[in-house]
């Protein structure tokens, strides 16, 4: 039991000669944990007074609030209409000759053979599109 004791003692002692001595060596001491602020809550505030009903302006209500709809019946907008480049079919048929292509670019970028079946049917589709 006395070289339990003396053990423990020793380790005690060797713990604590190794901390006095790393203080004073200038080693890094652990810090104390932050304290953490948090801001206080604000107070409630008080729901706001009824004012009372809305008081009529002495020479009445404008009409622009009173009838519903356009001041003219026939506004035109400040702006042009927008043109577009042809009619929409036109611009559909484009749009899918150009995808047509791009898939056909793709193909040939990535080493397809241009015999494969999947460029014969790109092929064919945009020989049925092509412009007149």
């Amino acid at each position: 039991m006395t070289a339990k004791f003396a053990a423990v003692l020793a380790t005690a002692l060797i713990g604590l000669t190794s901390a006095v001595s790393a203080q004073k060596a200038g080693l890094p001491v652990p810090m104390p944990a932050p304290t953490i602020y948090s801001a206080p809550t604000p107070a409630p505030l008080a729901p706001p007074i009824n004012p009372g009903p809305s008081t009529v302006p002495p020479a009445g209500l404008s009409p622009l609030l009173t009838q519903p709809g356009p001041i003219t019946p026939d506004a035109m907008p400040a702006y042009p209409a927008t043109q577009l480049p042809g009619p929409t079919g036109q611009q559909s048929t484009r749009a899918y000759r150009n995808s047509l292509m791009q898939q056909q670019w793709e193909l040939d970028r990535s080493g397809v053979n241009p015999g494969s079946e999947r460029s014969r049917e790109i092929q064919q589709q945009l020989n049925q599109t092509a412009p007149r």
